[in-house]
């Protein structure tokens, strides 16, 4: 087993998962093995795999693979350069509580998606109540041009559609920064 495949097992996924998997991977991991919430001896030594798996896939992913000698090359390189210092603060992170482990940039970094999707939920939200509007009294205007009157019950669904994304997006919005606190 090479060494990409072996960090990709530490975090449960298969080769080539792609970024987002990496970090829900990840997540999942250091809350399973943080020794802060599991007591077992070997929590300790797993977290600390399962972090420096997490910051190796990062940077192997960052790395554009053209061939395989560049990929043998990125692997030494990431051996030599990067292992101890991940090893480190790994047994760092390993040594502190888990409520300060899930506010560490590391652990943060795994939500930087998450933001963002509750965000662009929104902005969808408000497209489609906007839309709906529109669209219902453009609709409204044609029907003195021979065209059917729009259904009340049509407007009325997407309305719904675009008050439930935007309600959702905002209660998930309040969690995250409740949560941040």
């Amino acid at each position: 087993m090479n060494q990409i495949t072996k960090y990709y097992r530490a975090l449960g996924l298969q080769p080539g998962a792609q970024i987002d998997d990496i970090k829900k991977a990840y997540r999942r991991c250091a809350r399973k093995y943080h020794p802060d919430i599991n007591k077992s001896p070997s929590a300790s030594e797993l977290f600390i795999i399962s972090t420096e798996a997490y910051q190796f896939l990062l940077a192997h992913h960052k790395r554009k693979e053209s061939d395989s000698d560049r990929a043998s090359e990125f692997i030494n390189e990431w051996d030599r350069y990067k292992r101890e210092q991940a090893r480190r603060k790994a047994y760092a992170h390993a040594r502190i509580r888990y409520t300060q482990f899930v506010n560490s940039d590391l652990y943060k970094s795994t939500r930087v998606l998450d933001k963002t999707r509750i965000f662009i939920a929104i902005i969808f939200a408000l497209l489609i109540i906007i839309l709906a509007i529109n669209g219902y009294i453009v609709r409204l205007k044609m029907v003195d041009k021979g065209f059917e009157r729009p259904t009340l019950s049509g407007f009325i669904l997407l309305i719904f559609t675009g008050i439930l994304f935007l309600v959702t997006s905002l209660i998930f919005l309040y969690h995250h920064y409740k949560n941040k606190k």
